[in-house]
């Protein structure tokens, strides 16, 4: 079986669908935000904070080309894998690259609870406004790197897996 590589906005539940993906199918699971902060043994804000987002991005990219040429491996990226246009061509060129997409309202719903954990949304005081821009800017990137694409919108993380199994 070849990887099955999950992307799409902070809080579409790639680190969930994926643990729970390779389970079922039996595949080890690599979820590359914690790859990296086992990496720099700091937290992905910590790394943000003190070294900046580029640097983090240089990391991610580097574990993106390491992870995706094993085999029979489920890869959540983080949600910003896109963001490198040599990661675009990457995952382009991948086999099983799978488009988490959701709307503005599901990503919030999903994220309410969170955004002190993540970088980007910690110190936004109009998060929806932030999370519709990045969203609507990231989502042409997401569309190029994915040959499958899933809509998360009104649906459960078992239907979303049911949905993926349909495709792989």
């Amino acid at each position: 079986m070849s990887n099955i590589i999950l992307i799409g906005f902070m809080g579409s539940g790639k680190t969930t669908i994926g643990e729970k993906l390779s389970l079922m199918k039996n595949m080890r699971f690599i979820d590359l935000d914690l790859e990296v902060e086992k990496l720099e043994k700091k937290t992905i804000n910590d790394i943000f904070t003190e070294k900046g987002e580029q640097y983090f991005r240089n990391i991610e990219s580097k574990l993106l080309e390491k992870y995706c040429c094993l085999d029979d491996v489920v890869i959540s990226t983080g949600g910003g894998i896109i963001e490198s246009k040599n990661n675009i061509e990457i995952l382009k060129n991948k086999k099983n690259v799978i488009w988490l997409d959701g709307n503005v309202d599901t990503i919030l719903n999903h994220l309410r609870n969170e955004t002190h954990k993540r970088p980007k949304l910690k110190d936004e005081k109009n998060l929806e406004e932030y999370i519709k821009k990045l969203l609507d800017y990231r989502k042409d990137k997401y569309n190029k790197a994915s040959n499958i694409k899933i809509d998360i919108n009104g649906k459960n993380i078992e239907q979303v897996i049911s949905e993926i199994l349909v495709y792989i």
